[in-house]
């Protein structure tokens, strides 16, 4: 009797084997590693901060100072997301040219305004590199709109010219600083844009503005964009 409960047991326990075997092969069992959690495949530069001071000399519309703030966040080892929003004013080179030719002050320009862009990047990078540093490619969309008048013609007459300036463009860029806080973005590209002026007579009349007198560069769909952002690095 107990060698019939021998061979049962050996039976059992070889069946139990052959059961776990083959688990482990099907890849059915989870298997418990000990030890610290795995390291990032790549240390994520979550945020940068950017600006140009260039653009508060001349903005992207005539007459104008651009205040820039652009936000990029990484969002994988070769994309990243970019927004800018800027406060549009008078140009300081304008200001010195209606100083320099005595123009009166009541016949200064007035201007306020805003712009928006939103990008999104592709880094061309190996293995040892990642975003958001090196070189890339960006579809990139951009809308400004800036209320011009002269002297104080809009606060009492409400007449005034309205730039509207949308482009989409592609940028080819490479951004530098992998090593330091501080970053370089220089960027250039090509694409489609449409400036539209409209002239409000009254708060009741508004008619579109003819811009032949602006040029044929203005005029043109084609948008050529050159162009360079300094960084922070926020961890």
């Amino acid at each position: 009797m107990k060698l019939k409960q021998i061979k049962y047991c050996f039976l059992i326990s070889l069946i139990l084997k052959c059961g776990i075997v083959s688990a482990f092969v099907d890849g059915d069992t989870i298997r418990i590693k000990s030890g610290p959690p795995p390291k990032k495949e790549y240390p994520l530069q979550p945020l940068i901060l950017k600006t140009n001071p260039l653009a508060i000399l001349w903005g992207p519309i005539p007459f104008t100072a651009e205040y820039r703030l652009v936000a990029e966040i990484t969002t994988g080892r070769r994309q990243s997301s970019q927004i800018g929003i800027s406060y549009l004013t008078t140009s300081p080179v304008w200001k010195l040219i209606e100083t320099a030719a005595k123009i009166p002050s009541k016949y200064h320009l007035k201007i306020k305004g805003w712009r928006i862009q939103v990008a999104h990047k592709f880094y061309l990078i190996g293995r040892k590199k990642y975003a958001p540093f090196g070189f890339y490619i960006s579809p990139n969309i951009s809308y400004s709109n800036a209320q011009i008048s002269i002297g104080l013609q809009r606060y009492y007459r409400q007449n005034y010219l309205d730039f509207r300036h949308f482009n989409a463009s592609i940028l080819v860029g490479v951004q530098m600083g992998r090593n330091s806080r501080f970053t370089m973005d220089i960027f250039s590209g090509l694409g489609y844009k449409k400036n539209t002026v409209l002239f409000h007579a009254s708060s009741t009349l508004i008619i579109p503005y003819d811009t032949e007198d602006f040029g044929d560069f203005y005029n043109s769909n084609i948008k050529l964009v050159f162009g360079i952002n300094f960084g922070y690095k926020v961890y």
